[in-house]
């Protein structure tokens, strides 16, 4: 039972994909020009206060060899109704009496419902609304599927003072907005990542392509979010990413043992705003993170020691 070195250097490495930057470059460049067409279905925004840019594993270079799907953001910075970008403090009262009444405006919803539209009749495919996102299936030559959020730039005024920069995106299922802070999740995961000399991502790597092999497999381990796994592996003390021997069998080990043991009600999603857990799309279960760890020590002790290579073709 149990993993080898060379095993888990190799499903923990770096990989880089040139299908995806090809497949991202495509799907931009139509982005924009569908952002350029839903102006003109429902003109209350100039397609130029607009910015389409990578996010999720790919940007925060977390992705593994079964990486599929490209996560990309369409920020909108403001409308013809109402500038999100210079809002100041005093307008604080203003802004929440404005999302009360969204209906008057052109909000979060509408601007996916039109953009979503315009993607389809640009590329002659179906999509699919998902709770946040617009996901446009692999076609054509593209290799990936891509989750495109729709969102609004806004500023988070902390209690204690100051703002950050923060995204609004509306959740279909509980028809609400709610805010992301997606560029804090990259700066905070690059720090942790600073802080344990590069064994944070190499971990989250590793943990996610453990979960891919068992999905396919032995389905061991239940499927998880990428995202979810990044969190959870965040609010391990960076202490635990150091091994006396620098081997990362003693680190997988130590971080493992540490979350088995763990107390998860304090757990932060990485972003250090919100709590891991909750019932709106981008927060878990405890019940389901216990679950996963379980499922993961139990694939631990399962895997054939023989095993050396993760997959055979090399990166892309």
């Amino acid at each position: 039972m149990g993993f080898s070195e060379e095993f888990l250097n190799n499903a923990a490495a770096e990989v880089t994909s040139l299908s995806m930057q090809s497949d991202f470059n495509f799907i931009k460049k139509n982005l924009k020009q569908a952002v350029i067409n839903a102006a003109k279905v429902a003109p209350y925004f100039d397609p130029n206060d607009v910015v389409i840019y990578l996010q999720g594993c790919y940007a925060c270079k977390t992705n593994t060899r079964f990486q599929s799907k490209i996560e990309v953001i369409v920020e909108l910075s403001k409308t013809r109704e109402y500038d999100y970008e210079t809002m100041q403090p005093q307008d604080m009262k203003m802004r929440d009496n404005f999302f009360i009444d969204f209906d008057h405006y052109f909000d979060v919803k509408h601007f996916k419902d039109v953009l979503s539209d315009e993607i389809e009749k640009l590329l002659k495919v179906k999509v699919r609304k998902n709770l946040t996102t617009i996901l446009i299936p692999t076609f054509g030559k593209m290799q990936h599927s891509i989750d495109v959020f729709p969102c609004f730039k806004y500023k988070f005024f902390r209690p204690e003072g100051g703002s950050i920069r923060a995204k609004l995106v509306y959740d279909q299922k509980l028809e609400e907005h709610f805010l992301m802070f997606t560029n804090l999740h990259t700066v905070n995961g690059d720090l942790k990542d600073s802080m344990t000399q590069g064994t944070f991502k190499r971990m989250v790597r590793l943990v996610k392509t453990l979960a891919a092999i068992s999905a396919r497999e032995d389905n061991i381990i239940h499927n998880v979010r990428g995202y979810y796994i990044e969190c959870l592996l965040y609010n391990v003390p960076n202490e635990m990413y150091f091994a006396h021997d620098e081997k990362l069998m003693s680190v997988f080990l130590k971080v493992i043992n540490w979350l088995n043991f763990a107390n998860l009600d304090d757990f932060v999603c990485q972003n250090q705003i919100w709590s891991l857990w909750g019932n709106a799309d981008g927060f878990w279960y405890q019940s389901a993170a216990r679950q996963f760890i379980n499922d993961l020590i139990e694939f631990y002790e399962a895997f054939p020691k023989k095993r050396t290579e993760i997959i055979k073709e090399d990166a892309e």
